[in-house]
């Protein structure tokens, strides 16, 4: 079998081509695929320097260039380590997935949550996490465990990117295996996070997974995208800029500065319904990261250097695009400036009671192991060189959860038969492009904001002094209605200490220290009877 030394990325996609034609003589049943072994290890390796290599590159830029243009392209620069005693280090980007390493190899490949608590605790100082893992750091010392300790009901920060930087790594363990993939990333990202950053993650781990046997990077994007639920933000962001991409080839606008903007006005600015939460949010982040990814056309430079400069949680978004890229060339194909004489020590930072160094290769061949035992685990097999993995790679995404046609219950009910309902507030905004200023959305019957992104009303006026008689919501029905029942659905904590915890610092709003309902039959208001 013949190669071209001009074209390094052949030599994997022609070993799994000779690796079929050898072994295809009625050993394999029909669509079952295989991997070789030593190609496995080269692409774990050049996850790992991926994603070392994109973190490093992006720590300059973090939090940095959040407005609607993107950095120069004179601003970037690689960093490149080449002395043994100046090793890569890992922080929350790569250091969990360390974590999940050994979490993986002391419970088996499908660990209980309590188990990912207990190593959390054991294991996760308080330096060096941030928004939603703090949280549910915070939460796991009161006694909570996964998932609810990444759930909207008490991690103030479910919205945030931290699941999605955390667990990419999962799809590498489960290589051509997207389902073991998304259902270990809800699992370990399940910690942080809930809805649709939680379905980033999953993306992310889907490309992982596929880039296994897969190298073309759109063919990666539709496979992470098939992998989460239709009705989730995070699907809406990636095929937004697919859709922008595609516009901008047919127009000759090859750079993506421009689908850039186009981000920052859908999910910062006026377009954006308010629902922008700070550089650190899921949403933005996924939409730039997949935004490098396909105009970076599987170059890996090129990738890392348009993550780069996009800015917003840059060294996040480059670690998890220069892992993918390096997943799917492998370390062998990286460009040798990048990698020829690069460290292979890296330094684990952050994390107690775990080794503190330990070199790329090492992490890669423990990754291996795993990787094995995943893949006899979802039906594969080993032999000899290879690894035979099942048929195709179908995959079911979390349920999906549509957004309401319209109001439900008895606003519903009574608009259905021709009665109208008006909304009140202690403090009145109507903005319907704002959703914290709407006030119809109080009736606008959403009642989970896990998938959509949707913000609830916001009554908090800045210094927030209560109004006379107390703040308020209330509805005011055309006809006399009977209410047998009434649910209230909380918002979220809003206030400026945003790692610290909540149940210790007083925040702006949320919680409440005291809730009556009332109604006014035609004269005053007066609270209800029976139970609260």
């Amino acid at each position: 079998m013949a190669m071209s030394r001009a074209d390094p990325h052949l030599r994997y996609r022609d070993l799994l081509i000779a690796t079929v034609v050898l072994l295809s003589g009625g050993s394999l049943a029909s669509g079952q695929r295989v991997l070789e072994r030593a190609v496995y290890l080269d692409k774990l390796r050049g996850m790992w320097f991926g994603q070392l290599i994109g973190n490093h590159a992006g720590r300059p830029f973090e939090g940095q260039y959040t407005t609607r243009e993107a950095a120069p392209n004179s601003a970037f620069a690689w960093v490149i380590k080449t002395d043994p005693g100046d090793p890569w280090t890992g922080d929350d980007d790569t250091f969990f997935e360390v974590l999940d390493l050994h979490v993986l190899e002391t419970f088996g490949v499908h660990p209980l949550p309590a188990s990912i608590r207990d190593e959390w605790r054991a294991h996760v100082t308080f330096d060096g996490i941030y928004i939603a893992n703090l949280q549910a750091r915070f939460l796991m010392d009161e006694g909570s465990a996964p998932p609810d300790t990444g759930r909207y009901r008490w991690n103030i920060h479910a919205y945030a990117i931290d699941s999605q930087i955390t667990t990419e790594s999962l799809g590498a363990w489960s290589p051509g295996l997207r389902q073991w993939a998304i259902d270990a990333t809800a699992r370990f990202g399940g910690a942080s996070n809930e809805g649709y950053s939680l379905h980033a993650a999953q993306f992310y781990a889907a490309m992982y997974a596929a880039a296994a046997m897969e190298r073309s990077v759109p063919t990666l994007i539709a496979r992470g995208q098939e992998s989460i639920p239709t009705t989730s933000r995070t699907w809406g962001a990636v095929q937004a800029v697919r859709d922008w991409h595609a516009q901008d080839l047919q127009d000759g606008r090859p750079d993506g500065r421009a689908t850039r903007c186009l981000i920052y006005d859908h999910y910062v600015g006026d377009l954006a319904f308010g629902r922008y939460r700070g550089w650190i949010e899921s949403t933005v982040n996924v939409a730039l990261t997949t935004l490098a990814l396909l105009y970076g056309a599987g170059d890996f430079e090129e990738t890392v250097r348009i993550s780069v400069l996009s800015g917003f949680d840059a060294d996040c978004n480059a670690a998890t695009a220069g892992g993918l890229l390096g997943m799917t060339l492998g370390f062998d194909a990286l460009p040798a400036p990048l990698t020829a004489n690069a460290t292979n020590a890296y330094r684990l930072l952050y994390l107690h009671g775990l080794p503190t160094e330990e070199t790329i290769t090492g992490l890669a061949t423990r990754f291996q192991a795993v990787g094995e035992q995943v893949i006899v685990d979802q039906g594969g097999s080993i032999g000899g060189t290879t690894y035979t993995l099942p048929p195709a790679d179908p995959v079911t995404p979390a349920d999906e959860r549509p957004d309401p046609s319209g109001p439900a219950g008895l606003v519903g009910g009574l608009l259905a038969v021709g009665g109208s309902v008006a909304v009140d507030a202690s403090i009145v905004q109507c903005d319907p492009t704002h959703d914290r200023r709407n006030l119809e959305g109080i009736i606008d019957g959403i009642t989970d904001v896990t998938y959509n992104g949707h913000l609830p009303y916001w009554t908090n006026d800045g210094a927030n002094p209560q109004p006379a008689g107390g703040d308020f919501d209330a509805l005011h029905f055309s006809r006399r209605v009977r209410v047998d029942r009434l649910v209230f659905y909380e918002g979220d904590l809003v206030w400026s200490r945003i790692n610290a915890n909540p149940r210790t610092t007083p925040p702006q709003g949320g919680y409440f220290t005291s809730l009556t309902a009332e109604y006014d039959d035609g004269g005053a208001w007066q609270a209800t009877t029976g139970r609260p």
